[in-house]
Parts: structure tokens; C-alpha cells; sequence
């Protein structure tokens, strides 16, 4: 055989070695390509470490962790020195300066129980109005501030950066997966959270206190309510004790779930910096209904979520408002 078809047969073997490496790799997944989201939910909870008061928030299911430029350095320390850290009368500001590492980002822990074809369409959708939803009642004191400034003619505009940093250190865990979560019961998502809790030696705001369900009801609650400010009343989405029984057994009234007006989840989130969920959770409501958190005296709902009228009182031992 002459020299240069050798060559050439030589080449040919290794474009085909090459085109099979290529394709093998396409088709099969790497490791560094897996998540801890194929992993079964007990397993992302085993993978917890103990958190450090200051070091930033990280749940296992995320594929990283969470940054932002404006949480970075002494970013504390360079707050203080701004403008709008003396504005405390609004909650943003002082969420911003009251808060460790640990607690950024801040949000819920979400469970999706519906798994249908229509929910499927409707999920991203129910995220998104949930988000724009927090947003509004967010920016409600700086809205506040900004009708105050008109009445009193005054030149200052309020600085809108303490919403915007607590809007843009906002994040979710969220479990939504159908092999594992499709019907779940509250009882089921409560021993999952509570092994979280165990695992991470919970401690915090929000996303300690309760864990967020959200089913075929409070789904198309979400849906259908009115955007970016859903009225009270519209919308609403569970919410589960991990810490009950075990904590709460003194409070025979006590249940241990609640729902919670979405526009209300802001406030609730720093209410729950220093109270527990048992001691924010509506008092009074008669066996068979639900309560409601509403940010004042609370309502009641049947299953549906239809509000029934009945006489209220909020809380139980409770301590310091943060907000």
C-alpha cells in the first residue's frame, strides 16, 4: 500500500475515534452535569451542613450559590454610611440592617402538590404573580413615602434602593418534582421540612418558621387574583409548622397549618424574625375551618377558600414585631 494512503487511512480511524468520543459524551451525562435536583428529596436534606451566621444562605438543590454584587465586602458597613439607612421607618431599611449573612437571600421554602396538564401551564405563571406580589407590598412604604413627599412639597425623592436590594436578595426553595410530591400530604410535607429543620439546625426568618404549600385550590387562587396587587382576600397559599407536634403540644387549639393571604407574605416573612409561626397563626377559628393570615386579626376559610365570617384574635405569647 502506498505511504499516503496509510496516512490516510490513519486519519480516517481517528476522525472516527474522535466523532465517537464526541457523541458518547453528548449522550451520556457527566457528573459535573448532575444536580442534587435528581436526587430524591431525603437525600437533598442529607447534604445539608451546618449553617454559619456568616456565610450566605445555601440550600443543597441549588446548583450554586447565591451572589450579588452589592453583598459583597463590608457591605454592612458601607449601608450605614448611605442615605436611606436612616430612613427606618421603612421596613425594607430596617430588614436590610437588622439581618446576618445567613439570612440572605432571604425567601420560603415552596412545595408544588399538583401535577396536572392544566397545572403545568399554570405553575410559572402562579410563581411569577406570587413574586410580583411580594414585590408590590414590598415597595408599599417607599409608595408611602413618595405620597407623604407630594403632600408635604417636598424636592427629596425617597431613595428606592433598600426595595430593590431586598427584592433582588430574594430566593426560593422550591420542590417541585411529580415522582415525589404529586398528592402530598401536609402531614408528608411537614416530616420532610422537619428533617430540614434537623439537618440545618434551622434558625432565621421565614424559611425556617413555616414552609409554603401550594395545591390545586391556592394554584388557581394565584391565577385568578388580581396582579401586581391581589386584594385580600383573592389569594392564598398554605402554610406548615415543622415544628408541630413536637413544640406546640401545650396549644390544643393549635393545628399546626394556616393559609396565608399572598399579599401578606412580605409581612409575615419579617414577622416571623421574631415569632413563631404558632404564635402568628389566627386564634378562634372553629373546628373544621382554616385560619388566615391577613396581617391583622386573621380570617377564616372553609376548604374551598371561601372566607367565613367569624370573630378572631391573632397570636399566642407573641413577641417583638420586626416590622
Amino acid at each position: 500500500m502506498e505511504p499516503y494512503l496509510i496516512l490516510i487511512y490513519y486519519l480516517l480511524l481517528l476522525l472516527l475515534f474522535a466523532y465517537f468520543l464526541v457523541f458518547h459524551s453528548n449522550m451520556t451525562p457527566s457528573s459535573s452535569s448532575s444536580s442534587t435536583s435528581s436526587l430524591d428529596p431525603s437525600s437533598i436534606n442529607d447534604l445539608v451542613t451546618e449553617i454559619d451566621d456568616f456565610s450566605f444562605y445555601h440550600h443543597p438543590s441549588w446548583p450554586q450559590r447565591w451572589s450579588h454584587p452589592e453583598f459583597t465586602g463590608d457591605y454592612e458597613n458601607n449601608w450605614r454610611k448611605a442615605p436611606w439607612s436612616k430612613q427606618t421607618k421603612r421596613r425594607t431599611t430596617r430588614f436590610l440592617l437588622n439581618s446576618l449573612e445567613s439570612q440572605f437571600p432571604w425567601g420560603y421554602i415552596i412545595y408544588r402538590t399538583v401535577y396536572t396538564a392544566e397545572s403545568d401551564e399554570l405553575w410559572l405563571i402562579a410563581l411569577e404573580k406570587l413574586d410580583q406580589s411580594m414585590d408590590y407590598s414590598i415597595d408599599s412604604d417607599l409608595n408611602t413615602a413618595k405620597e407623604n413627599r407630594k403632600k408635604k412639597r417636598e424636592d427629596l425623592q425617597p431613595d428606592p434602593t433598600p426595595e430593590q436590594l431586598v427584592k433582588e436578595s430574594r430566593k426560593h426553595v422550591i420542590f417541585s418534582d411529580k415522582k415525589f410530591w404529586d398528592g402530598a400530604s401536609i402531614d408528608q410535607i411537614r416530616a420532610h421540612f422537619m428533617q430540614y429543620l434537623r439537618a440545618s439546625k434551622g434558625r432565621g426568618y421565614g424559611r425556617f418558621e413555616g414552609c409554603l404549600l401550594i395545591d390545586e385550590r391556592s394554584l388557581k387562587s394565584i391565577v385568578a387574583s388580581s396582579s401586581p396587587r391581589p386584594q385580600l382576600g383573592e389569594a392564598f397559599v398554605g402554610m406548615i409548622d415543622g415544628r408541630y407536634p413536637d413544640e406546640t403540644r401545650h396549644d390544643p387549639g393549635y393545628k399546626g397549618f394556616m393559609r396565608v393571604d399572598i399579599f401578606c407574605l412580605w409581612f409575615l416573612y419579617g414577622e416571623l424574625g421574631n415569632n413563631s409561626m404558632r404564635a402568628l397563626c389566627p386564634e378562634g377559628v372553629p373546628e373544621g375551618l382554616i385560619p388566615v393570615y391577613d396581617e391583622g386579626t386573621g380570617t377564616a376559610h372553609d376548604e374551598e377558600g371561601n372566607v367565613v365570617p367569624v370573630y378572631l384574635t391573632q397570636g399566642r405569647n407573641r413577641g417583638r414585631r420586626l416590622f
